[in-house]
């Protein structure tokens, strides 16, 4: 069993390159969303936000596809797994919603943290200890950056975010050509 396992997991990783293209995604769209408030109003923002957000995936999609890098590897059950613990993210649109509508300065702290958050299953899924550095830095940035400086927190968390992950696509490129 562990033999196969072993099997299926080396299959995802050397065909979805641990999920390079979305990280990379990520950085981008996160940097982006940076640059928002200084070209929107507040009360803009955020609504381009959310919206931003679902962006992440199908770009990601996009970009794997220009680099002939296929992450949504769906005949293998890790693949599927990798799929099944990206698809509550969708789930997380509401809560973000919600958010801002009663409290809209929390909003990059709820999304930040919410979305580092989902990376931890990763690091077993790809072998990847950088995905533990994503889920954590990203979390923890989110809360300290979304709490304590929540007047910037619009530009810094999601500048902060694009900054973890482009550090975590540098490390995921380093971890594939070591293996």
């Amino acid at each position: 069993m562990d033999t196969k396992l072993n099997h299926l997991q080396k299959d995802v990783i050397r065909t979805a390159k641990k999920g390079f293209p979305l990280v990379l995604s990520g950085a981008f769209i996160f940097f982006i969303i940076a640059l928002f408030p200084f070209f929107f109003s507040m009360k803009i923002v955020g609504v381009i936000w959310i919206l931003a957000l679902i962006t992440i995936f199908p770009l990601g999609v996009a970009v794997g596809r220009c680099m002939k890098i296929n992450v949504l590897v769906i005949e293998n059950p890790i693949g599927i797994l990798a799929a099944v613990v990206a698809a509550p993210q969708a789930f997380f649109i509401p809560v973000f919603i919600l958010v801002y509508l009663q409290i809209p300065e929390y909003l990059p702290f709820t999304i930040g943290l919410l979305t580092g958050s989902h990376f931890f299953p990763y690091v077993w899924i790809y072998k990847s200890k950088t995905y533990g550095f994503i889920a954590f830095a990203t979390s923890v940035s989110s809360f300290i950056l979304g709490v304590f400086a929540v007047d910037q927190a619009f530009f810094v968390v999601p500048l902060t975010i694009s900054i973890v992950f482009s550090i975590g696509a540098f490390c995921i490129i380093r971890e594939l050509r070591n293996e």
